[in-house]
């Protein structure tokens, strides 16, 4: 295989030869101690060799069982919450993820085994067990024979329901899939690795030697190497309890004359385990060749215990190149990983001297090249784009692919960088793969380093955050971070550092903007707004709200404003006997999970809140959202007693269509049409829109209401409500009290 990760900074072999005679009468007089102690040592080094390589292993195959399992939950969830409502439609929806996630096919199953397959297959009579059926999370068989490809493949299950009758959902994974993570070649293929379950069943042998199922290792072991010495039995059945008792170890044992090195690990996964085993010839080689000659020569142990030593010496640098390059190198394309680039880039850009970068290239829509070419050619792909970045570059730059159709770039360049960025752009992205020609288009952030940067992940963010600047814009193909989003990003990082400590000191205000009869003036309502005091100073919600709608931090936000204007609510009602009706904005971001209004119920019931009071608020937006069930959501709400609102009606996309299916009960014509309204002409967009609010029998709430004639206009319409600052702009608890009086 070719060598293309040139850059690795290791250390030449070295061999240090001045040897003296006092070193060498040192030697001979602790030649025996010191064979004892490389041999100690060669072993630790051996053992925590082994034991790092099986636990990558286990740590892959666990991401990937994780990976099938999440795709299982994500159907099964998708089929709760009714999106899915007959076998097809569940096949139709997931049928492209298929061979994203490696998967052969789905099957829907009754207790009975009855049903069919992603593929067009009818099963009958399939042995579908209880297992299957009871247990809570999704449920990961060992490898069995596929009925349909007579494959060896492993199944994940989860049981549901689908109009109201009981079934499973099945996703295979063929065997080999997972073997495939197995065959890392340990040591040029002299080592190999076994899955078993904790019983010592082995699941999958990456030697190819077990060719039968249900073979125990353990038994495998006794029987192929002819075990009958006790204490080779005891190591074998030390093994064998602390697996059950689901521990991990490294050992070594002789069978028939050649040492062998084991380590076994605990994948976390249905308590399987992987074991690496991996011969001493493979690994201590010179250690064997040391003691042969040891016993055999005595009289040239001192230069034996030398030959050995530099052997060990170098053989130990080897070993740890090979090492390294399992950790550091990514196996697609031959460049660095993420991991060697977060390590070693840092130190590779302060040996550098003039303007110094990182760059993220970020490939658009792979998922539908790996749709249309499949894996392998869009490996090729991923190998190539990675190749033709290299030639483009300076000599010595870090080329690394990060995940993914993700890579990026350390480098130093005097030049305009726009220089490189285009290079990438024109050149690297033609690909010829199978005489079959490629334009592929990508995303560039770029990120100017400065003397001041010291913690490399925070470069990458900046570069991973000008790259988002550009993903899915039409046009343009980087973007180079700058000052706003530097300024951006700071004030991100320092309102999400204080946001929690804000909830608990109160920081929080909840003001009130009053909503007024359009008849006779008079307080009818209000609506809740937030406002946040820190340190004194009123940040403003649009600094805030969408970062916590990025974050889900609204989620606690909303439940807070909502106690807080039930408290009032309470208070209001008490001391003046006031039922006013105050609307509270619900983030769509609460609709993931349709339960969560069961928490507002419980909060009104705690202050004794008449709920015909309070009106939740949601946007427009959310009426588009197409993973949202807002129809089940708003009838959900309305039987809790709770009245909607939909917020800044007319800016959206809502259809009409949609808008005469839900059961709305305000609609609030946003301030924008109000501003475009010619007051003197009844040919307004704000006219119709009253007349479809009217003839969807909802009330109507204009906002944004600033002037006399402003007011005097909307007053000739057939609206119910107006807001805005000709009346009274927010106020805080205490100020609304006035409107409570009269």
């Amino acid at each position: 295989m070719k060598e293309k990760y040139n850059y690795i900074n290791l250390k030449k072999y070295k061999l240090n030869l001045k040897w003296t005679l006092p070193i060498i009468i040192i030697i001979f007089i602790l030649s025996f101690f010191g064979f004892k102690y490389i041999k100690t040592i060669t072993y630790k080094n051996i053992y925590k060799t082994i034991a790092e390589l099986s636990k990558q292993t286990a740590t892959q195959l666990n991401l990937s069982i994780q990976e099938h399992e999440k795709f299982v939950e994500t159907v099964v969830d998708s089929i709760n919450k009714g999106y899915c409502t007959t076998e097809y439609e569940i096949f139709d929806n997931f049928a492209n993820e298929l061979s994203d996630y490696h998967l052969t096919r789905l099957a829907i199953l009754d207790r009975n085994g009855n049903g069919i397959t992603s593929d067009g297959y009818k099963v009958t009579d399939y042995p579908v067990t209880d297992e299957f059926f009871n247990f809570d999370e999704v449920y990961l068989s060992e490898n069995r024979k596929s009925i349909i490809s007579n494959d060896q493949v492993n199944i994940y299950a989860k049981a549901f329901y689908l109009n109201g009758q009981e079934r499973v959902l099945f996703a295979a994974v063929d065997t080999k899939d997972y073997k495939e993570i197995l065959l890392r070649r340990l040591y040029n293929g002299l080592g190999g690795t076994y899955l078993i379950n904790n019983d010592g069943t082995i699941l999958i042998d990456s030697f190819n030697a077990v060719q039968k199922t249900n073979i125990n290792l353990y038994d495998y072991i006794v029987d192929k190497y002819d075990v009958t010495d006790d204490k080779k039995l005891i190591t074998i059945n030390d093994m064998k309890e602390n697996i059950k008792n689901k521990n991990i170890g490294t050992f070594d044992i002789t069978l028939k004359g050649d040492t062998y090195f084991a380590h076994y690990e605990n994948v976390g996964i249905n308590d399987w385990y992987v074991i690496s085993i991996v011969p001493a010839s493979a690994m201590a080689n010179e250690l064997n060749q040391f003691i042969t000659i040891t016993l055999c020569v005595g009289i040239f142990i001192n230069l034996v215990i030398v030959s050995i030593c530099v052997y060990i010496d170098l053989s130990n640098q080897m070993k740890s190149r090979k090492l390294y390059k399992i950790a550091y190198v990514d196996s697609v394309t031959l460049l660095g990983n993420e991991n060697y680039f977060k390590e070693y880039s840092k130190q590779y850009l302060d040996s550098l001297e003039g303007n110094k970068y990182i760059i993220i290239i970020d490939i658009n829509k792979f998922k539908a090249l790996n749709s249309l070419y499949g894996y392998e050619f869009c490996n090729n792909i991923l190998s190539t784009f990675g190749e033709k970045i290299e030639q483009e570059m300076p000599k010595s730059t870090i080329v690394c692919r990060m995940y993914s159709d993700v890579f990026a770039i350390a480098l130093a360049y005097d030049k305009n960088i726009k220089q490189i960025v285009e290079k990438i752009h024109n050149t690297a992205t033609s690909i010829n793969i199978d005489n079959i020609m490629l334009h592929l288009n990508v995303s560039i952030g770029v990120y100017k380093i400065k003397k001041s940067d010291t913690d490399i992940n925070k470069m990458l963010d900046k570069a991973y955050i000008a790259r988002q600047q550009i993903k899915g814009t039409y046009g343009s193909y980087y973007y180079m971070f700058d000052k706003n989003l530097e300024d951006l990003l700071i004030k991100e990082e320092n309102i999400e550092a204080s946001m929690e400590k804000a909830i608990k000191n109160k920081e929080f205000k909840v003001v009130y903007q009053p909503k007024f009869s359009t008849k006779n003036e008079k307080v009818l309502g209000a609506e809740s707004l937030v406002r946040w005091y820190k340190d004194g100073k009123l940040i403003m919600p649009n600094d805030f709200i969408p970062l916590f709608e990025k974050n889900k931090f609204i989620l606690k936000l909303d439940m807070y404003i909502f106690e807080q204007v039930c408290k009032d609510l309470a208070y209001w009602k008490e001391k003046f006997n006031a039922n006013l009706r105050v609307s509270v904005n619900v983030s769509k971001e609460h609709f993931v999970n349709e339960n969560f209004i069961e928490k507002y119920v419980k909060i009104a019931d705690m202050y004794k809140v008449d709920r015909k009071n309070i009106e939740l608020e949601i946007t427009e937006s959310a009426t588009i959202d197409k993973n949202i069930d807002l129809l089940k959501i708003v009838n959900k709400i309305k039987s809790y007693g709770f009245s909607i609102s939909l917020d800044d009606f007319g800016t959206g996309y809502s259809s009409l269509a949609m808008l005469q299916e839900l059961p709305i009960d305000v609609i609030k014509i946003d301030k924008i049409f109000v501003d475009k309204a010619d007051l003197n002409s009844d040919q307004n967009m704000i006219n119709y829109m009253v007349l479809i609010a009217k003839k969807l029998g909802t009330e109507i709430v204009v906002e944004g209401v600033e002037t006399k004639e402003q007011a005097d206009f909307i007053k000739t319409l057939d609206c119910d409500m107006i807001q805005g600052y000709y009346y009274s702009k927010p106020i805080e608890e205490p100020e609304m009290e006035k409107y409570l009086t009269f």
